[in-house]
């Protein structure tokens, strides 16, 4: 369905009228520019003055300048927000920085004045030409600035990058100029198809502008810059505005914006979830990145007048199950995977990772048992699957869809009367253990177990089961003609058994978990710091996750007599503000009790003023069945219902925990 922009601006103003303000800037910045004009970018300044982003602001003005330079509204809104930005935090201690800015402001205010403005605008403009002048005589220095432009190219560095393009893409007759340029001013250029090349190949040039945030121990000169690239079929219909076309562009200017947004990097091999399809026709939902395919040598990288260097990187969309391999096991193995998948995009090709969720089936054992006519049952093809079921649910690495579909089945486990779980898993399981099955540590557990990781690992679950039937038959016998080099499908199946082979488990796990611990502590570690630099407190994060509740109870008892309180908070990062408050909060109820899910943390919550950093709207409450039943569990778990910190490149909200389900929704910055 093609939008319409008579529509669009209906919506937008809707939007104003309802304060949705974050709403309209995500609207807008996903827009295709052939449908922006001067009342949208409007609606889009208006906004960002309503959210107190005068940075924003002006870098949107400056976009319009070279159209709207004579125009008094446009320099009165130009001196208004310099204004504004000249009492921002980073203007406090640096007056030099001030006084330009100011001076700035005074110059807008002063040419808006002089073209024949509405009364109402004159004396606005008046008044704040006053009130400059007053901070001026204090801080007077004659200097002019240019600090909240969009990071771009200089003439010299666009042209070497162009020139890059021609050299080793094409020829771009069509170039998308971007219009909204809130950070880097990010175009994309058209390749069209040849008779070489029978294909569109769509890149970003920009992007390169903004030096990533590179990790210390990596040379910034050489990853520091990037473009992006991503190639079409033929019959694409480029420069169409419905989504099932424009997604690609889309695409690429929130990849090249993701290292600003986020204070991170992209690079070789880095996966991106896009957080759901990429359109209602493909269920492609991931961006791969890789050296671009299909081109001569010296394609992927183009070096500056100043020698630094802009890296460029192909987009291939994954789907999901690919992006789980891929992060599960390394780059190199999901592209031999991807052997034979074109670069090309093709949003009905078929996923490589298809079975990938499966970790063991009866089928594959029984196979054997029928090729090489052994003398047992096919039952006995679910031997050690069924013991390694058993031990995970004793120790409580189920998923909670595992849970609520056989808690018969888990009370009798952990009752010590487990009956033949063979039986189970045949009938109830299909005969497969599946990835959905776990809990996220369950998960990680098994994936490294069963060797997922190409023998990274130390132990290896196939190898124990052997192990253990060697032992139970001696060598000789293990090694006889009797059993066809399947030995492990003759061990009895009883307690005996469930005794050794725990014990082989109860080995790898010790030697897993410790690692596994520490791993996901400090991955989390830095979404912990974000939340402590957020809420401007200490967060206390246990390393070893079971001791939150006792954490907890000791805070509780601290706090007496403190200027703070203990909040329990889980912290979420999420690539984009929710449309559904309620079903996003229900989710993450959901998993509380996963605790290597998300960090949950103490948060020692000052008692004054600490509301006041999430006022950014009105507050508002949320409930629904679902949130009801998962904080009632969550407080099962923890001995109370937990907060919800989610945080977002468009601002913060904190979900406070109320009374039957109610929770109170507030947003920040």
């Amino acid at each position: 369905m093609k939008l319409n922009k008579e529509t669009l601006k209906i919506k937008l103003r809707e939007l104003q009228e309802n304060e949705e303000y974050e709403l309209i800037e995500k609207t807008v910045t996903a827009l295709p520019d052939s449908l922006i004009d001067d009342d949208i970018l409007n609606i889009l300044c208006s906004a960002y003055f309503n959210l107190d982003e005068y940075k924003k602001a002006i870098a949107l003005l400056e976009g319009q300048r070279e159209r709207l330079d004579d125009d008094y509204k446009w320099n009165f809104r130009m001196g208004l927000a310099l204004y504004k930005a000249s009492k921002d935090e980073e203007c406090e201690d640096n007056d030099e920085l001030r006084k330009k800015i100011l001076e700035r402001a005074q110059v807008s205010f002063a040419r808006a004045m002089n073209m024949n403005p509405s009364q109402e605008i004159l004396e606005t403009a008046d008044m704040y030409m006053e009130k400059i002048e007053n901070a001026l005589d204090e801080l007077y220095d004659d200097a002019e600035g240019d600090e909240y432009a969009p990071e771009m190219y200089s003439a010299e560095e666009i042209e070497a990058v162009e020139e890059h393009i021609k050299e080793y893409f094409g020829d771009f007759p069509t170039v998308f100029h971007e219009l909204v340029s809130p950070d880097i001013h990010c175009d994309i250029y058209i390749v069209p198809p040849t008779k070489e090349r029978n294909y569109y190949t769509l890149l970003t040039a920009g992007m390169g502008a903004h030096v990533m945030d590179i990790p210390e121990e990596l040379d910034a000169e050489k990853l520091g810059r990037a473009e992006l690239l991503i190639c079409l079929p033929p019959d694409w219909k480029v420069g169409e505005n419905s989504e099932e076309w424009f997604w690609p562009i889309g695409l690429l200017k929130s990849l090249a914006r993701l290292p600003i947004n986020c204070e991170t990097w992209l690079g070789w091999g880095h996966t991106v979830d896009n957080g759901g399809s990429f359109a209602e026709n493909t269920g492609l939902c991931g961006s791969l990145l890789i050296y671009p395919e299909d081109v001569e040598q010296g394609a992927d990288f183009c070096e500056l007048p100043n020698g630094e260097r802009v890296n460029f990187f192909e987009v291939l969309p994954i789907y999901r199950d690919e992006m789980l391999f891929k992060r599960n096991n390394d780059t190199h193995a999901l592209l031999e995977k991807m052997n034979g998948v074109s670069h090309i995009v093709d949003i009905n090709r078929e996923p490589v990772c298809e079975e990938y969720n499966l970790i063991d089936s009866m089928a594959d054992h029984a196979k054997k048992i029928l090729e090489k006519d052994l003398p047992i049952s096919t039952m006995n093809a679910g031997n050690h699957i069924a013991m390694f079921l058993r031990w995970c649910i004793e120790h409580d690495l189920y998923s909670r869809d595992f849970f609520e579909q056989f808690p018969d089945l888990i009370e009798k486990v952990k009752s010590g009367n487990p009956g033949d779980l063979r039986k189970f898993l045949k009938i109830a399981m299909t005969g497969e253990l599946a990835v959905y099955h776990f809990s996220f540590l369950g998960y990680a557990f098994a994936r490294d177990y069963y060797d997922f990781n190409h023998h990274n690992f130390e132990f290896f679950y196939p190898a124990d089961v052997d192990a253990c039937a060697e032992d139970y038959f001696g060598t000789e016998k293990y090694n006889s003609e009797e059993f066809k080099d399947e030995a492990y499908l003759f061990t009895p199946y009883d307690e005996d058994y469930y005794g050794r082979l725990s014990k082989y488990i109860d080995r790898a796990y010790a030697k897993f978990y410790p690692d596994f611990r520490d791993f996901q502590y400090s991955d989390m570690l830095p979404t912990v710091k974000t939340a402590e630099k957020i809420l401007g407190c200490e967060c206390v994060f246990p390393q070893e996750p079971r001791d939150i509740v006792k954490e907890l109870k000791k805070a509780l008892s601290d706090c007496e007599n403190e200027d703070w309180f203990p909040l329990l908070l889980i912290v979420d990062c999420i690539s984009d503000a929710t449309e559904n408050e309620a079903d996003y909060l229900a989710d993450v109820l959901i998993n509380a009790d996963e605790p290597f899910f998300q960090p949950t943390v103490i948060a020692k919550t000052p008692r004054k003023n600490f509301f006041e950093k999430f006022s950014e709207a009105k507050p508002a409450y949320i409930n629904s069945e679902e949130i009801k039943t998962s904080s009632e569990r969550a407080k099962e778990y923890f001995g109370v219902k937990p907060a919800v910190l989610a945080i977002s490149e468009n601002g913060t909200m904190l979900m406070l925990p109320e009374n039957d389900g109610v929770y109170l929704l507030l947003k920040g910055k």
